[in-house]
C-alpha cells in the first residue's frame, strides 16, 4: 500500500515502511554504514562520521524533489521496521546508462528474516507502477550469496558474471535483470547485448572515478 503526503511517498508492507530519508536519520545511517556487512559489501557507502552521513542524506533528500525520477537521479528510500519502529536499512533506485539499478542493505540484526526480499519486491513494484520502467538492473558481488538469493527470489533473472571494478574493488559480479510488469517479449540476445554495454560503461566510469 502506498500513501503519498504531497509529492513524497510512504509504502507499507507487512513488516516494513519505505519512506523518504530525513536529516534526523544521520546517526542511524552512520551506525548502519559501519556494520561489518556494510563495510564488506558496500565499502563505498561507509560514512566516516555522523556529519558525513548528514551530508549524504542532504543530497539524497534533494533528489526527492528534482528530478524525482530514478531514471535521472538516485531515489533512495529508508526502511523502517514497523514493529520495532526503527530504521534498519535502505533500498535505492539509481540511473545508469539508460537503465535503472537497484541496491539495498538491511541491518545485521534484521537479516535472514526475509526483510530484504520484502523491500526489493515493494520498491520494484512501486517503481514499475510509478515510472513505467521496462525493467530494473541489479549488480552484486558474486561472493555475496545473500544478495544473490534475494534477487533470485524477487524474480530477477541472472544475466551472467563479469569481472569489473565494483564498490572500488576489482572483482567478479553477478548481473540480474527484472522485466517490468506487462513488458512485451523481447529478443534475449539484444537484451544481453544492452546489458553488456551497460556493464562496460559502468566499469569505465568507476575506473575514472578511482583514478
Amino acid at each position: 500500500m502506498e500513501k503519498q503526503p504531497g509529492r513524497l511517498f510512504r509504502i507499507e508492507t507487512k513488516s516494513l515502511v519505505l519512506r523518504p530519508f530525513e536529516l534526523g536519520d544521520a546517526a542511524a545511517v552512520h551506525r548502519l554504514s559501519n556494520e561489518r556487512s556494510s563495510r564488506q559489501w558496500l565499502p563505498s557507502q561507509v560514512c566516516a562520521d555522523e556529519a558525513e552521513a548528514r551530508e549524504v542524506l542532504g543530497g539524497l533528500i534533494d533528489q526527492y524533489a528534482a528530478p524525482a525520477d530514478p531514471r535521472h537521479g538516485a531515489y533512495v528510500m529508508a526502511l523502517d521496521h514497523r514493529g520495532d519502529r526503527v530504521l534498519i536499512g535502505h533500498v535505492g533506485l539509481s540511473p545508469f546508462e539508460g537503465d535503472v539499478e537497484i541496491g539495498f542493505a538491511v541491518a545485521e540484526a534484521y537479516q535472514r528474516r526475509g526483510l530484504a526480499l520484502e523491500a526489493v519486491v515493494a520498491a520494484c513494484g512501486w517503481a514499475f507502477g510509478r515510472f513505467g520502467l521496462p525493467g530494473i538492473l541489479a549488480i552484486t558481488a558474486r561472493s555475496n550469496e545473500g544478495s544473490r538469493k534475494v534477487l533470485a527470489r524477487a524474480g530477477f533473472e541472472p544475466r551472467g558474471d563479469r569481472a569489473i571494478l565494483f564498490q572500488g574493488i576489482d572483482q567478479t559480479v553477478s548481473v540480474y535483470y527484472l522485466r517490468g510488469h506487462g513488458a512485451r517479449k523481447v529478443d534475449k540476445e539484444r537484451v544481453q547485448q544492452e546489458l553488456d554495454y551497460v556493464i562496460k560503461k559502468r566499469q569505465e566510469v568507476l575506473r575514472k572515478l578511482a583514478q
